[in-house]
């Protein structure tokens, strides 16, 4: 049996929009890691963004910020941060002015910390409990630690997140920033391009991953890549075989090599059993 690495993103392919996590995903992730394959969170999310409750399930690393960081090993347990790609302090000073100049409000995440103005956390707050995502686990992880700041640091940044009530913001910012930064739109629940983030150029979960390949010395073709959102379309095209959840954005099912069934619909199990790893 050849040793497979799986990439797993988080919101809408291991959580659902309920904010539950399904028995059989978890299921999943235990019987692929016992039959001795390895299984990575791959998220938009920063460290400290990481529910206890993700942890408790096992992993053998994680790629987060979206590219930014990498762990290997146990979470949080043995091991270490292998890779970490930030934005220069120059660079994050011109991402928030370029927020300033278009009208956009943001949230900027670091590895241990998180600063978002006053309408970006309440924006997030609000999108989240519309979709009923606001579980006491989301909470803690994605609210309770946020520093409510119209003056953030530009040191430390690896990625943010950026709203508007303007639908035209994605384009704003996309005009403002796209030629120095990365940037994208959907990642923020019910938005749309009223919303969107940025990252350094280059930094994204494809490349992290591909460089984490090398770093542990898997071949790309035993890569498995699982998301829904238009930012994972790098790993899923990056990865020997990208897989889109049934509830992924038109981009990302365009990215992938097949299509799974939805987040409720047992899409993480229905994935592992095709590919023989459960």
């Amino acid at each position: 049996m050849t040793r497979r690495i799986v990439f797993l993103d988080i919101d809408g392919t291991i959580i659902d929009h309920d904010g539950e996590i399904p028995d059989s995903t978890v299921r999943a992730i235990r019987g692929a890691r016992a039959n001795g394959h390895l299984v990575f969170l791959a998220s938009g999310r920063t460290p400290t963004e990481v529910e206890r409750r993700l942890v408790e399930i096992g992993f053998d690393g994680a790629i987060l910020g979206a590219g930014a960081y990498a762990w290997t090993g146990e979470l949080w347990g043995e091991g270490g941060w292998a890779i970490e790609r930030l934005m220069s302090p120059e660079d994050a000073a011109e991402m928030i002015a370029g927020y300033r100049d278009v009208g956009a409000d943001f949230i900027l995440q670091g590895r241990e910390d998180v600063w978002a103005t006053r309408a970006g956390f309440d924006r997030l707050a609000s999108s989240l409990e519309a979709e009923g995502r606001l579980s006491d686990a989301t909470r803690t992880a994605l609210l309770d630690h946020i520093t409510v700041t119209e003056d953030p640091p530009v040191t430390g940044i690896a990625k943010s997140v950026f709203s508007s009530d303007d639908a035209g913001a994605y384009a704003a910012v996309r005009a403002r920033l796209g030629e120095r930064f990365h940037v994208i739109t959907g990642t923020m629940p019910g938005l749309g391009t009223a919303g969107g983030e940025v990252s350094p150029s280059g930094v994204t979960k494809g490349s992290t991953l591909l460089l984490l390949l090398d770093r542990l010395g898997i071949a790309v073709a035993d890569a498995i890549a699982i998301g829904d959102n238009n930012n994972d379309l790098e790993m899923l095209r990056a990865a020997g075989t990208g897989i889109a959840m049934g509830n992924a954005t038109p981009d990302a099912l365009a990215a992938a090599d097949e299509e799974t069934s939805s987040v409720d619909a047992d899409g993480i199990w229905t994935a592992f059993a095709r590919h023989g790893l459960v």
